[in-house]
């Protein structure tokens, strides 16, 4: 039953391949527009609550950017109710 309850827990918790390449990038250069441009494409294709630590660790990391914060804001705002 258990190896049942982790092979689910993995189905759940799955990272594309190049999302990890992307994280990994980041931890050498934070500032990498090429990494960050994959995790948005990502964050924008997951519902916001999967999402909104994606868009709170770019807006941290660019918080004078206001394209970021457009798109994080647009995510908040465009939840389907």
């Amino acid at each position: 039953m258990s190896g049942e309850a982790a092979a689910g827990d993995q189905a759940a918790e799955y990272v594309p391949e190049k999302v990890k390449k992307a994280e990994k990038k980041l931890e050498e250069n934070p500032y990498d527009l090429d990494a960050w441009s994959i995790l948005i494409r990502e964050a924008q294709n997951q519902p916001i609550d999967k999402a909104r630590k994606t868009y709170e660790r770019l807006v941290a990391q660019f918080p004078s950017s206001g394209r970021f914060w457009k798109l994080y804001i647009e995510a908040e705002t465009c939840v389907p109710s």
